[in-house]
C-alpha cells in the first residue's frame, strides 16, 4: 500500500472512501457487539436497558463531527479530493491535530469517520432488532404480515413537512440529515424523494405568497375535523 500507485484521483477517492471503510466497519462493529454481549445483564429488563443505552451510544458516533456527518450522508463529493486522497503527513496533522499517529502513506484524513457512520448504522440496526426481540415484536409467535403504506399526497407536499419534522427539532433533536430522513420517509411511503429533494425545497422557498401550503392545509383538516365531532 505505501508504494502502491492508483491509476487515477477517482480511483483513489473510491478505495478510501469506499472500499477501505467498508472494512474497518465490520471490525468495528464486531467490536463493539462484543463489548455489548459479553456485559449483557441477565434479565429482560436489564438487557433491554443495557441495549437502549448502547443504542444511544451508537447514535452519537456518527455526530461527532457532524460536519462530515452532514457531508457523507448528502453524498458530497466537493471535498472528497480533500477528505479521501492520501496527503504529507505535517498537512494531516495541520488540518487533523488528533491524528498524531496518522500513517499518511497507507490512509487519509476521513477514512476511519466514513468507517465509524457505517459501523453506526450497523450497530444501530442490530441493536433495534435485539430490542424487538425482547418486546416480542419480531420472530415467528408473533409474525404479522407486513402492511404497505403509499404517499397519496404531491411529492412536494412530502418534503414540506419533511423539512417541518427537522426544523422543528421533532426526530432526533433535530441531528438529522435531511436526505437521509426523506430516504426512510420515502421508503415507508413508497416515494422516491432523496434524489431531488432539495431542488424541491428550493421551489418551496419561491413560493411568492404562503409557503407552507401543506401544512396550513393540514391544521385547517384537523381543526374542521375536530370542530365537526364538537357538533
Amino acid at each position: 500500500m505505501k508504494i502502491y500507485r492508483f491509476e487515477s484521483e477517482k480511483e483513489e477517492v473510491y478505495f478510501f472512501k469506499e472500499l477501505k471503510p467498508s472494512l474497518i466497519s465490520k471490525i468495528l462493529f464486531y467490536k463493539h457487539v462484543l463489548k455489548i454481549e459479553s456485559r449483557l445483564p441477565s434479565s429482560k429488563k436489564g438487557k433491554r436497558k443495557h441495549y437502549l443505552k448502547s443504542l444511544n451510544k451508537a447514535s452519537q458516533i456518527a455526530r461527532e463531527d457532524f460536519d462530515f456527518y452532514e457531508y457523507f450522508r448528502s453524498r458530497s463529493t466537493y471535498n472528497d479530493h480533500h477528505y479521501f486522497i492520501r496527503r504529507p503527513y505535517k498537512d494531516i496533522i495541520r488540518d487533523h491535530s488528533m491524528q498524531l499517529y496518522f500513517d499518511s502513506k497507507i490512509s487519509t484524513s476521513h477514512e476511519y469517520q466514513v468507517a465509524n457512520l457505517i459501523c453506526s448504522d450497523m450497530l444501530t440496526n442490530y441493536l433495534e432488532r435485539k430490542i424487538d426481540e425482547i418486546d416480542h415484536k419480531s420472530g415467528t409467535t408473533n409474525f404479522r404480515e407486513p402492511v404497505n403504506y403509499s404517499w397519496s399526497g404531491t411529492k412536494i407536499d412530502l418534503v414540506e413537512l419533511i423539512y417541518a419534522l427537522k426544523h422543528a427539532r421533532l426526530i432526533n433533536n433535530g441531528n438529522t440529515d435531511v436526505k437521509e430522513l426523506a430516504k426512510h420517509i420515502g421508503e415507508i411511503f413508497n416515494i422516491e424523494l432523496e434524489d431531488n429533494i432539495y431542488r424541491i425545497y428550493q421551489d418551496i422557498k419561491l413560493r411568492k405568497t404562503v409557503r407552507t401550503k401543506f401544512i396550513n392545509r393540514l391544521a385547517d383538516n384537523l381543526n374542521q375535523k375536530l370542530n365537526e365531532e364538537d357538533l
